[in-house]
């Protein structure tokens, strides 16, 4: 019975070992990818409070 169990547990350990990283290798090549012709976001610098009049009082 011993060893019945020993040769259980290598044969789990080694599907999981298989698996779960067969398993997340395909989630990555499955997962999308954003599209390449998307134009870029241009990130602006403050305006300046002081020429727009909205830090002053």
């Amino acid at each position: 019975m011993k060893r019945a169990h020993r040769t259980a547990h290598a044969r789990i350990w080694t599907v999981l070992g298989i698996a779960l990283p067969l398993a997340f290798v395909t989630i990555l090549a499955l997962r999308q990818t954003p599209p390449a012709d998307r134009p870029a976001i241009l990130i602006e610098a403050p305006v300046n409070a002081a020429a727009t009049g909205e830090g002053s009082q």
